[in-house]
């Protein structure tokens, strides 16, 4: 008997300890210390506030490309899209608060006053992080320079990293060659002020790139396109040109990376599909991480969105592994989802 309860006791004991030790231990991705973070380091310092359990995040190392001389843009970031006022703020606070580094924004968002104020509440240096913003397209010079004005006043900055003309043309479609090179005009003029480090467009396709190519005195630093899983087959007028962009040195960067503008189904099956999610298995990773990954394993920047903290740590867990030259080519030939725009091609090239 006495054998019995010594027996019982060490087992008691043995879960008690163990008990204790799960309870001080962190999850994934979080640490009480650098020893807990595998790569990395304890993001534990002053102004930083733990979860229940005592954990703080491990700082995540973003790569960065060069986009513009002395420019350097972070592979991942955080987008802003359809967010309003308190959703940007919530969702730029925990993207800060886990060590993001690159915020996309817009003047036509609507929202960049709340981005403004994530950014100042977070206490970070301006040098800790990179930001996007844009100015809608078929403006006159006098009109596209108060727009870029009024986008600093919003978001509170003296610079962004990287100011983009929105579109190619005003989301009319009214506008046409002879505006968009006097917008380009007012936007080399911004930049040699000093007030955006680095400019570049969005939705433009080889021809409205060319008509800026024939006057720019400033590179062209990025444009910004639709492009997901499901385009990695699909012609110029579908990716807006992508090895245009890549034969004249012009940053390829994906929006809606997790083809949010493609409708539910095709959005989720980028997220949770068959393929991705099979592909992901293999590796310990999410579907989302996987076609995430097939861009920024390619050089291709993308900002993702999410408000979620678990989601937002895993759209930028995608520098310490690599997808296999098999996975990766079963992911460039899929056709599916295509691309959301004028049935197989992205609109863009159609505007004027």
């Amino acid at each position: 008997m006495r054998n019995i309860n010594n027996i019982i006791l060490l087992i008691v004991v043995g879960l008690a300890v163990s008990s204790i030790a799960n309870a001080n231990q962190c999850p994934a991705g979080m640490c009480k210390g650098d020893n807990d973070c595998a790569s990395s380091y304890c993001m534990n310092g002053a102004g930083k506030t733990p979860n229940p359990q005592g954990c703080f995040y491990c700082h995540v190392n973003i790569p960065t490309k060069k986009i513009a001389d002395g420019v350097e843009m972070p592979m991942a970031g955080l987008g802003t899209w359809t967010y309003n006022n308190s959703m940007a703020y919530d969702a730029v606070s925990k993207a800060l608060n886990l060590g993001y580094t690159h915020i996309d924004c817009a003047l036509g968002y609507q929202n960049q006053e709340s981005v403004g104020k994530a950014l100042k509440d977070s206490k970070r240096e301006r040098s800790t992080y990179f930001i996007t913003s844009k100015i809608p397209g078929g403006l006159n010079f006098s009109a596209a320079t108060a727009s870029m004005e009024l986008s600093l006043q919003q978001l509170g900055l003296d610079y962004v990293d990287l100011m983009l003309v929105h579109f190619p043309a005003a989301w009319s479609g009214q506008g046409g060659k002879m505006l968009r090179l006097e917008e380009w005009r007012a936007m080399e003029a911004f930049q040699k002020s000093g007030k955006a480090k680095a400019i570049g467009v969005s939705h433009y396709c080889r021809r409205h790139l060319e008509d800026i190519l024939s006057i720019n005195t400033v590179p062209i630093a990025v444009n910004q396109v639709q492009y997901h899983i499901g385009m990695g087959m699909e012609g110029p007028n579908a990716t807006d040109d992508k090895q245009f962009c890549d034969e004249h040195g012009i940053t390829y960067e994906s929006f809606s990376p997790l083809c949010g503008p493609c409708g539910k189904d095709a959005h989720m099956e980028l997220i949770t599909g068959k393929m991705v999610t099979d592909i992901g298995k293999k590796y310990g990773k999410s579907g989302a991480q996987v076609s995430l990954k097939w861009q920024v394993q390619q050089g291709i920047p993308v900002i993702p969105r999410s408000d979620s903290v678990d989601h937002l740590l895993e759209n930028i867990d995608l520098f310490n592994w690599k997808l296999s030259e098999e996975d990766m080519n079963t992911l460039t030939q899929s056709k599916s989802p295509p691309v959301a725009g004028d049935g197989p091609n992205s609109g863009d090239c159609s505007v004027l």
